[in-house]
């Protein structure tokens, strides 16, 4: 079937604005019921005129999230890399493997008609890769030691064709700014976990009537549940969104080298990959991945089954089913 890019560029970046609308609702709705909860569980104890545990839940998730995501502004793709433990690929290297790397994305930048962005490498054996950067400006590319020594040229042009379909896309902005929030979400988990850690919770009778409690560790167990709940879906909605993409940028794989079994044998050697190696520090950024192992199910899957992306390629689908309907019945 024809592939209309635009428009499935269009309807992609459509679900992704609903989702990051569900992000935002979410946030809100979780800050009213934990001010909610404070009040009920407290009772005496806490009645301040204005929602103290609404808010500082809404300042804490926005400021961490804020914080990381200036980080991203101020040093691009390359804070993500370095969080990662990558290495720069100096341009000047010897190293023919690398040497041929550098070579492959210039040849991409060129295909794309985007700037060249600097690569980086993972010390990871997996074979995976990803693009990370607010802008084609301050865009990088990561490849892991694996995919090197494992894939040959136009397996590893495929990939990088791939990454670089996230930076044609806009992509990378919309994964980051998710990164950034759930990061939000966990740092108010922790947070409540640690204030637990010092504080144990007892009843205690105020005014005589029995009424309240240690508000300091409720206000602590209901940050716990907040954040819990708040990163437990917040991942979800950012297995979703990922999701989204990762058919559009296969297809870009494909237009940019017009070589599909590039990519897709590079996806067929990453689904005999029994290799699970790539660096625990930077699991919030699972979602800008090549591929991901480490979901636990479906739901939590950053991207579509390997076998979907092969069968969308071959059969030069390219996206999702729902997204050509409309072509489809015209």
């Amino acid at each position: 079937m024809a592939m209309n890019f635009w428009e499935a560029q269009r309807r992609a970046r459509s679900k992704t604005s609903i989702y990051v609308t569900i992000f935002v609702l979410l946030t809100l709705v979780v800050a009213v019921l934990a001010e909610v909860a404070m009040r009920i569980f407290a009772q005496d104890s806490y009645q301040p005129p204005i929602p103290i545990i609404g808010l500082a839940f809404l300042i804490i998730t926005f400021g961490v999230a804020g914080y990381n995501y200036s980080m991203y502004q101020q040093y691009g793709g390359s804070y993500v890399a370095e969080t990662v433990g990558a290495r720069r690929i100096d341009p000047g290297t010897t190293n023919p493997k690398e040497k041929q790397l550098l070579n492959i994305v210039d040849e991409m930048a060129l295909a794309s008609s985007l700037p060249t962005p600097p690569v980086y490498i993972i010390p990871a054996k997996q074979i995976n890769a990803f693009a990370a950067g607010l802008t084609p400006n301050n865009a990088i590319i990561a490849i892991t030691e694996g995919s090197l020594n494992t894939l040959n040229r136009d397996e590893i042009q495929g990939v990088v064709a791939h990454e670089f379909g996230h930076i044609y896309n806009g992509d990378m902005k919309i994964s980051l700014r998710l990164a950034a929030m759930v990061m939000g979400f966990f740092f108010v988990l922790y947070l409540g976990l640690r204030i637990i850690q010092f504080s144990s919770y007892r009843g205690r009778k105020e005014n005589g009537n029995g009424k309240g409690g240690n508000p300091v560790a409720i206000a602590a167990i209901i940050l716990l549940a907040a954040g819990a709940l708040t990163w437990l879906f917040g991942s979800i909605l950012k297995s979703c969104v990922s999701r989204e993409r990762e058919y559009l940028a296969d297809a870009c794989a494909v237009q940019f080298t017009r070589n599909p079994q590039g990519i897709a044998n590079a996806l067929r050697k990453i689904a005999k990959d029994a290799v699970s190696d790539m660096p625990q520090h930077g699991m919030a950024f699972s979602h800008l991945y090549l591929e991901d192992h480490s979901a636990l199910s479906s739901l939590f899957a950053t991207h579509p089954s390997l076998e979907k992306r092969i069968e969308a390629i071959e059969d030069r689908k390219y996206i999702p089913e729902e997204w050509t309907v409309d072509n489809a019945k015209r």
